[in-house]
């Protein structure tokens, strides 16, 4: 990576916007020049203090136009990290490239829209390239270990014929709002009518299964999601309280696809306080028989995200690319350094 540093602004510190802020400020090749965010115990304070470091000289804004950048040049990035639902987040984004940021997001439902917001996504699309901007939605998961990893692992075989993807996360090791929006310590009837309505659950697996199918140039025919609650077996006391027996302690959750070229693609993701972790990506091929790729203790979700993140701003920072972009659209992402 050449010297110029990357000018960057933090749009979003809940947990992992705050540990994405703590990286820029950590890194050589970036220079953060603002933070956003409408928490007012957050609203004032330095960010660098907020970052458990020393003071920087920047304070957090409630408004993106506090932030003065009439004498940068170059292309401006910002680390977007707010929410999960793509119609709530798409104002933020769309206000970040009317002040010409180019956004890099952790919102789940942005890291394959197509399908679910086609025509949201064909706006954003539109608006980005009009504005000479790009936005991608990216993290661990979706964004890494489920669909660009599994990707870049069939470069190897010529002939596939099934692709299935495992990922088993220990979540008492995890950050309490992810406990909780797995559904640890409810009951199995109020897990089952908050499924329902699709309110609770990891948020992306149906995303990553279609930004896999988009990769290889699959055509999908059907594609069926379940979601199951995990049950605890024995009292126990988590950080986010006591975890009782019969009580929820995560979920699983299956996303399938059929092709049109019948290669069928399986994803399942199992979230729970009693699973060893581990993430297993397993392609059938007529050239090379079973090739399983494996990370026998998984990749921590938190620090992988703040880090896919911060990864792809650099790669992105010198391309020209434009519009929404997925990871499959882009080069591949590392860590340049």
């Amino acid at each position: 990576m050449n010297s110029v540093k990357m000018d960057v602004i933090s749009y979003g510190l809940g947990p992992i916007g705050i540990k994405i802020m703590q990286s820029c400020l950590q890194s050589d090749h970036i220079r953060l020049i603002g933070a956003v965010d409408i928490d007012p115990q957050k609203i004032g304070r330095d960010v660098g203090e907020l970052a458990e470091s020393t003071a920087v000289g920047i304070n957090v804004v409630q408004n993106l136009d506090e932030i003065d950048t009439t004498r940068l040049e170059g292309r401006k990035l910002a680390l977007h990290a707010t929410g999960s639902n793509l119609p709530q987040v798409w104002p933020q984004i769309k206000q970040l490239l009317d002040q010409g940021y180019s956004v890099i997001s952790t919102c789940e439902q942005l890291a394959y829209p197509w399908h679910r917001y086609s025509d949201l996504s064909k706006e954003i699309d539109l608006y980005a390239r009009d504005k000479r901007q790009f936005v991608i939605g990216t993290g661990v998961n979706p964004g890494y270990i489920m669909d660009s990893m599994t990707l870049f692992s069939t470069s190897v075989t010529q002939s596939l014929s099934k692709i299935n993807i495992y990922r088993k996360v220990d979540v008492s090791k995890r950050r309490i709002p992810l406990q909780k929006k797995v559904g640890i310590g409810m009951s199995p009837e109020e897990f089952h009518q908050l499924a329902q309505n699709d309110r609770i659950g990891h948020v992306g697996l149906e995303e990553s299964l279609r930004l896999v199918a988009y990769g290889l140039n699959l055509t999908l025919t059907e594609v069926t999601n379940k979601i199951e609650p995990t049950i605890s077996q024995e009292d126990t006391v988590l950080p986010i309280g006591p975890l009782r027996k019969n009580e929820v302690n995560g979920l699983h959750q299956n996303s399938k696809g059929s092709t049109k070229e019948g290669i069928p693609i399986e994803l399942d993701l199992i979230m729970s306080v009693d699973v060893v972790t581990e993430d297993r990506i397993i392609l059938e091929t007529n050239d090379m028989g079973t090739v399983e790729f494996v990370v026998p203790q998984g990749i921590f979700g938190d620090t992988a995200t703040i880090n896919v993140v911060v990864n792809t701003a650099k790669t992105m920072h010198s391309s020209n690319q434009v519009g929404l972009l997925t990871m499959a659209d882009i080069r591949l992402t590392r860590n340049l350094m």
